[in-house]
């Protein structure tokens, strides 16, 4: 009886630790897990638009125009160069298609002179008979390995 009283006495003290020693982990696991974030799950790839400037900060000089027409002028003196600039570059792209279309159109030429000049080469025709086959199958049997040699599969019975 007193092993039975002394084996409840140490399971309730066991008891009692492994509850306070489990508050401890999770307290610890908690710790050092960060907290959940809530945020909407990304998916597509989404683009930060960049914030509009005021014309005055993309061109200072429009704070000394006193009306529309100085306005309008300092506008077009600051643009017509990059107009004039990327009209340019569009001209050079374009005669470099020009030039690489050219190129295609040469090779397709000569990719078809090729192919009818094959065509016209003689192709040997092949004309067979009804019994031709009949034929092949007999002398692939006589000029083919003998039956010796091409054993009967064994059959297993279970």
């Amino acid at each position: 009886m007193e092993t039975f009283l002394l084996f409840i006495l140490v399971a309730a003290i066991s008891f009692i630790f492994k509850r306070k020693s489990g508050t401890n982990q999770q307290e610890e696991r908690e710790h050092r897990m960060p907290p959940p974030v809530a945020r909407p799950i990304q998916t597509y790839f989404e683009q930060e638009e960049e914030p509009v400037k005021p014309m005055q900060q993309v061109f200072p000089e429009l704070t000394k125009a006193r009306n529309l027409k100085e306005v309008a002028d300092i506008l077009i003196t600051k643009t017509q160069p990059t107009v004039n600039d990327k009209q340019e570059e569009l001209k050079k792209k374009l005669e470099e298609l020009k030039v690489e279309e050219e190129k295609h159109r040469m090779r397709a030429k000569t990719i078809k002179q090729v192919d009818q000049h094959n065509k016209h080469e003689q192709v040997p025709e092949f004309q067979f008979q009804a019994n031709d086959i009949l034929k092949g199958i007999v002398m692939s049997e006589v000029l083919g390995p003998p039956r010796s040699l091409k054993p009967y599969e064994k059959i297993k019975r279970l």
